[in-house]
């Protein structure tokens, strides 16, 4: 997947509701509704250059 899409995914993501268990409350792209947002952030982590600590800020 190209950065860009990466990047896109990333900026949606906070529009994602979260539960009181840290779990997405609707599915997001590859991941079902109940998916811990801690693995979703660690994917993101692996695929997008220099890591999310570059991306978060931005």
């Amino acid at each position: 997947m190209k950065t860009v899409k990466l990047f896109q995914l990333w900026k949606e993501f906070p529009q994602i509701p979260i539960d009181n268990n840290d779990c997405i409350e609707k599915d997001f792209y590859c991941w079902e509704k109940g998916t811990y947002r801690f693995d979703i952030w660690h994917w993101f982590d692996e695929k997008l250059p220099n890591g999310i600590a570059k991306w978060v800020a931005v």
